[in-house]
């Protein structure tokens, strides 16, 4: 392999993370939701909306980028993205008021959503293209900044979404970059909402076409250097169309894991912040000295830096143990984890708590995407993993909105975590059969390559044999004269 092709690929996975932050940031929604509703007197009921509709459209604008991605390449599709993450806030600066919060939904749920449909996919199509030899490791790299953006957005956001204030205490731009890099806690006052969208539509767009100008594919055929894709570890699956895998028990199951594991993790994150508060009662874990960035050390912090961390090492896991194994264990610890959430008490139990939770939730991003390339292939991977990530939209409407069900219904915590640790049980058994189904399949593609090769080698020796074959006179001629 070329110094130039090692920095290439490399310089690959650098893009795919940038883009991958700023696409994170679609998880602190919720720092969106009290400065709406103070500015338009909405319910909750009312803003929730705009996030589902954001998660359902990312889900649903898969598909198409994907196969759009495995056409024309990641760059150019990415770089769609940018601009429709960018436009979506740009015009909800503009078009969103109290009487139609459908301009909401329209532009930040569906041209939002779209926006991170196009783009959240390139990324991981095009690393695991240059990494064949380490799938689940740069999967968990790739999107390891999805889980990591709403951490760096969400506190600096929250100063920014204030009220602006007048005359002397407007804030200028060097106070306004101090508060976005995390390094002041602001003056009280911010820059408003509106102005909030312009300046993170612009930020979102830039920084996601400038990720997006790094991402290309390799040529055709390309391996690393030293890499056997044909050894038992690193076998590569036949590239597959969209069609055919859907017509697979292993595609379903692949679908339903993801639906279990996705809606319990949702289910149980929609709710951890208040949880987490009433154990804490209103205490805090940072001390007064760290500022801004006390907020790392949060329980949801520590929830966000764990479920970056998580989507890491679960990949590179996998890679040694084969992402079913890893499925298996990482629902049936999650679910244990759940369970055991009904006696957490003591400060200590809040840190280990979201921690084990975040590792285990931010797994599933990194497991599924590999697993998706190593059943089906890398050709039309973009595409394979647009169909399989649909579970993600259905988890998103089932989570939140079963876990608010369940809370309304008991005013407690406990059955909403129960439930989500049975999911995850669900969620491990599904990851057996996904094994099983795996494995059966291995053995026929064995099995017919086995086949394949005898009778290739028997048509090759009957070619062989007609070739060199003479008449037996000659034969006698030719003996005699050896003689």
């Amino acid at each position: 392999m070329s110094n130039e092709t090692t920095t290439k690929r490399w310089t690959v996975l650098a893009g795919a993370m940038i883009i991958q932050v700023i696409l994170g940031t679609v998880y602190a929604f919720s720092v969106f939701v009290k400065p709406l509703e103070a500015e338009f007197e909405w319910s909750r009921t009312t803003t929730q909306w705009a996030f589902s509709f954001a998660l359902l459209t990312f889900a649903a604008v898969m598909i198409p980028a994907g196969r759009l991605q495995d056409k024309i390449g990641p760059r150019k599709v990415a770089t769609i993205g940018g601009i429709l993450l960018g436009v979506s806030f740009l015009l909800g600066a503009f078009l969103v008021d109290k009487s139609h919060p459908w301009t909401l939904y329209l532009t930040y749920g569906i041209i939002g959503g779209a926006g991170i449909g196009f783009a959240y996919v390139c990324p991981i199509a095009s690393a695991v293209k240059w990494f064949p030899d380490k799938k689940g490791l740069i999967t968990g790299l790739s999107v390891a900044g999805f889980g990591a953006g709403a951490l760096f957005f969400a506190g600096p956001a929250s100063i920014l979404l204030q009220q602006p204030g007048n005359g002397g205490g407007a804030m200028g731009l060097s106070q306004v970059l101090l508060v976005a890099l995390g390094v002041s806690k602001g003056g009280g006052f911010g820059i408003g909402w509106k102005m909030f969208f312009i300046l993170h539509g612009v930020t979102s767009a830039v920084f996601v076409i400038l990720g997006a100008m790094l991402l290309c594919n390799p040529p055709a055929g390309w391996k690393p250097e030293g890499w056997n894709g044909n050894a038992a570890k690193n076998r590569q699956a036949a590239d597959i169309e969209w069609r055919d895998m859907l017509n697979t028990p292993l595609a379903c199951m692949l679908w339903l894991t993801f639906i279990f594991g996705a809606t319990s993790g949702l289910m149980a994150l929609g709710q951890w912040n208040p949880l987490m508060s009433s154990i804490l009662k209103g205490k805090t874990f940072a001390p007064e000295w760290m500022g801004t960035f006390g907020r790392f050390i949060e329980p949801i912090g520590i929830l966000a830096i764990f479920n970056a961390f998580g989507r890491i090492f679960w990949g590179k896991v996998s890679d040694f143990i084969d992402r079913p194994r890893a499925m298996m264990i990482m629902f049936l610890a999650q679910g244990m984890a759940f369970m055991l959430l009904v006696s957490v008490e003591t400060h200590m139990a809040v840190f280990l708590a979201s921690a084990w939770v975040g590792l285990n939730y931010g797994g599933v991003f990194a497991l599924f995407p590999s697993a998706t390339a190593d059943y089906f292939g890398t050709k039309n991977l973009g595409v394979n993993y647009g169909w399989i990530f649909t579970a993600y939209g259905v988890a998103g409407i089932l989570g939140p909105v079963v876990g608010g069900v369940l809370y309304d219904a008991t005013h407690q915590y406990i059955l909403a975590f129960v439930f989500s640790g049975i999911l995850c049980f669900i969620a491990a058994g599904c990851a057996v059969v996904v094994w099983g189904l795996a494995r059966a399949r291995e053995r026929d593609i064995q099995h017919q390559s086995a086949e394949h090769a005898h009778l290739t080698e028997q048509e090759h020796a009957v070619s062989l044999k007609n070739y060199t074959t003479v008449p037996e006179p000659a034969k006698i001629v030719l003996n005699r004269e050896c003689v």
